[in-house]
């Protein structure tokens, strides 16, 4: 669901550029307007493809710490099973598909009552392409793919200038296809039938429509106030909307009228055509602001990959619940995953580059894989075998060091084997913690079954107190984060001295988020 947000605020910011753009020509032909209206309808229909296909990535920080030279902590938060409720993203998707239902079955219901219409109707002129129907009371036009003019029966009583433009009309929307075009803005409306501006923008599509074929018939030399008489006169016999209007295309709806006038009275407004460059530059404009927008979260040089793979032991068999941990080179990000039940693991999407990844699995010696370059043309599929692991037994033996210490600064013991606090980064003592808040498992991941391991790094400060805590691994719940940063926010440690005096120091903090099974 989380790439979902992103698509809403690109088909948002297209929508908003389209009505900028039309406000901006609104002394321009009405259908230079439409194709500018047309021209973001299929850019919020492409939207969702181009996202996917665009790069996923997140840019990440270059520092010059490395991953051995900052210790550790490791806190292992461990729930008891649950019984896993449906997550939020399938309720979203239900509703989602609730209402995008609803929507289709309004439209088809709709234009197969306009075929019906048509079908039923009586041809008014020979070849079939105007026929005429007593079911309606305006002008109509429908099929999207052979469409027909339909007449009410009034229009036998019309005067034969009335007919004429009415005619002109309508054959202009036949010549435009747009029936067509209105097909597209539904499709985008069941797409997002939640999002208020897609309606909008196929209502403005609708009356752009109208007004050109309006201009259309003005340019052919019809008198302004005679056409406006003409077209209150047709509406005048109706007393609500027109039915069918969603797979049909209506002369007229009361709620448009008003405009339509004014527009055919509106002095030094184009009556033309959308010439070919007015349609080349728009759809020019139109690919300059999709594809930007569909890779908006990437720069060139990094693209979405994915490093994914399978775990056996020497005999081949799959080894399961093996610690997998990818560092990204010249980078502090580290990704981490287990492999599942057949060995297998997956890590998507990561950026393009080199990594190093090890794999760890208790009584196997450590694999770890160096220089893996990764890329969206690369992806990387690894074959990993785990060894037996070594058995180390590590044994202190304590003696009294000799005067005037040990040459080359060799650790010692001291006298009665009294234990030596070993020391790291010349004279820098290890902080040690005197205050820990365990990590609350949120309830929701609980009971969705998310589990996952968090790698915080801090900055001890020089009280002791965590500064600047920040995820080092992204793929993960950010629900999980957010319970880990909260919990060491509220960790302590002694301050730690370098020379006797307190500074701050950099401590890596790993919580592992499980439930029992």
């Amino acid at each position: 669901m989380n790439a979902v947000i992103p698509i809403l605020l690109k088909v948002t910011l297209v929508l908003a550029i389209a009505g900028l753009a039309a406000a901006l020509l609104t002394r321009t032909a009405a259908a230079v307007r439409h194709l500018i209206w047309l021209a973001a309808i299929v850019a919020v229909l492409l939207l969702p493809a181009a996202a996917w296909l665009a790069p996923d990535w997140t840019p990440v920080r270059e520092v010059a710490l490395t991953a051995s030279s900052t210790p550790r902590i490791v806190v292992d938060v461990v729930a008891g099973a649950a019984f896993p409720l449906p997550g939020l993203g399938s309720f979203l998707i239900g509703i989602w598909l609730a209402g995008a239902g609803f929507v289709s079955l309004r439209f088809v219901s709709s234009h197969r009552k306009a075929a019906a219409l048509a079908a039923q109707s009586s041809a008014f002129l020979e070849d079939g392409s105007v026929r005429i129907s007593g079911e309606i009371a305006i002008p109509l036009v429908c099929g999207i793919l052979r469409p027909v003019i339909v007449l009410p029966e009034t229009a036998r009583a019309w005067p034969g200038e009335r007919l004429r433009v009415v005619l002109v009309h309508e054959a202009m929307h036949v010549q435009r296809r747009d029936l067509l075009w209105q097909a597209l803005a539904q499709c985008a409306c069941v797409l997002y039938w939640f999002h208020p501006l897609v309606w909008w923008a196929a209502s403005r599509l609708r009356l752009e429509c109208e007004q050109a074929c309006d201009d259309g018939v003005l340019a052919q030399g019809e008198r302004a106030s005679d056409y406006a008489g003409h077209l209150v006169e047709v509406v005048r016999g109706i007393t609500a909307e027109p039915r069918m209007t969603e797979g049909a295309i209506a002369m007229a709806r009361f709620s448009e009228l008003e405009q339509r006038l004014s527009a055919l009275f509106h002095p030094n407004r184009g009556r033309g055509a959308a010439s070919g460059r007015i349609m080349t530059i728009t759809a020019a404009a139109a690919v300059a602001v999709l594809i930007p927008l569909a890779a908006l979260r990437a720069p060139a040089q990094y693209g979405a990959a994915a490093i994914a793979g399978v775990v056996r032991d020497a005999s081949g068999a799959a080894v399961p619940k093996a610690d997998v941990t990818v560092y990204l080179h010249g980078s502090d990000r580290r990704e981490f995953t287990k492999t599942n039940e057949v060995g297998e693991f997956s890590l998507s999407p990561v950026p393009e580059g080199r990594y190093k990844v090890t794999v760890a699995k208790p009584g196997f010696a450590l694999v770890t894989l160096e220089g893996i370059e990764v890329s969206m043309a690369q992806p990387q599929r690894l074959s990993i075998s785990l060894a037996m692991g070594q058995i180390r037994e590590t044994l202190t033996v304590a003696a009294e060091a000799p005067k005037g210490g040990i040459a080359g600064g060799a650790a010692a013991g001291v006298p009665g084997g009294a234990p030596q606090r070993i020391k790291v980064g010349g004279n820098a003592q290890a902080p040690k913690m005197i205050a820990r808040v365990n990590p609350v498992y949120p309830p929701a991941c609980k009971a969705e079954g998310v589990e996952g391991s968090v790698l915080l790094r801090t900055v001890i400060s020089k009280t002791g107190e965590p500064l600047e805590l920040k995820a080092l691994n992204e793929l993960v719940d950010k629900r999980l984060v957010d319970a880990a940063v909260e919990a060491v926010r509220q960790w302590r440690w002694q301050p730690t001295l370098l020379n006797g005096n307190p500074v701050e120091i950099i401590t890596e903090v790993m919580i592992n988020f499980t439930l029992a099974k």
